[in-house]
């Protein structure tokens, strides 16, 4: 750069840099009001800051307030949103609803051509649900689940209403309704009397058979907890409830929903479902006979 260059721009920095006297005058009195030192760059620099300040609010206003509807062109109306997503979820559901409905006819066809439904057991669940926070799912028995268990067959010792079609019946000839369709993660043993089954949470828990209620309640380790009677002396136990939508006495029948899953109580890691089928005061090991 030439001495002449540099001398010019040693000339336009010491002009940004200059300072100048800004003052209000009395009109009358001729008098300094008020007076503050500035120069350009100064005045450059305040400038600039204003002005991202104002960009920032005017954003803030638009992207956080009503106003964008009238701003923005095109902008769907808040009435119009609600409207898309309530189509987005009533389509989602649908398309569950379908793919359900499938999978039922399949069992069904399968069954009615005389098959072993059995190879349906591996089927991909309809919702997907991640399993990894289920991996380690432990349910042994409890203090509470034993003093039902006993009530039960106390119960079931003095019960005569329903003995009198047992005659002739055999539980492999019976039809179960699944209670849900899920991922089965704890399966029935010694020391569980149950199945548990996976699925998303507040789905439809349905009644595996014609019968009535005869408890319907809430307990610290198994939650909310719903039990049926059935004819030939069955009973079903489901618990981990998030609602219960039927109440003790009430009739149900087989298909029928009753509750909705839930992850209630302590003995629970996750939204799951535990099943139990009692038959004659023993536990029954409803995989044999039903496919979740």
């Amino acid at each position: 750069m030439s001495r002449k260059a540099e001398k010019r721009a040693k000339r336009q920095r010491t002009k940004l840099h200059r300072k100048y006297n800004l003052s209000i005058i009395d009109e009358k009195t001729f008098a300094t009001v008020f007076s503050f030192r500035l120069s350009i760059m100064n005045v450059f620099t305040v400038v600039s800051a204003l002005s991202i300040i104002l960009i920032i609010i005017v954003y803030l206003v638009i992207a956080y307030t009503p106003i964008k509807e009238y701003i923005i062109p095109n902008y769907p109306e808040r009435e119009e949103r609600e409207k898309l997503e309530h189509n987005a979820e009533v389509l989602d559901s649908l398309e569950y609803q379908m793919k359900l409905y499938t999978q039922k006819m399949q069992i069904l066809q399968t069954i009615l051509q005389g098959d072993d439904p059995s190879e349906y057991n591996n089927i991909d669940s309809l919702v997907v649900v991640s399993t990894e926070h289920y991996a380690n799912l432990n349910f042994d028995l409890s203090p509470a689940d034993s003093m039902l268990r006993m009530e039960i067959q106390e119960n079931e010792a003095l019960n005569v209403n329903f003995r009198a079609n047992t005659a002739g019946v055999r539980i492999e000839n019976m039809f179960f309704y699944p209670p849900i369709n899920g991922i089965v993660s704890s399966n029935f043993n010694n020391g569980h009397y149950g199945t548990d089954v996976v699925a998303a949470e507040n789905s439809i828990i349905h009644a595996v058979l014609d019968g009535t209620v005869i408890l319907d309640t809430w307990t610290v380790e198994t939650g909310y907890t719903i039990m049926i009677q059935h004819s030939n002396d069955f009973i079903s136990v489901y618990k981990h409830n998030s609602k219960l939508l039927k109440k003790t006495g009430e009739h149900v029948i087989a298909g029928e929903g009753i509750a909705l899953l839930g992850n209630t109580g302590n003995l629970t890691l996750g939204p799951h479902l535990h099943f139990e089928l009692w038959h004659e005061g023993k536990p029954v090991n409803s995989e044999n006979y039903i496919v979740y």
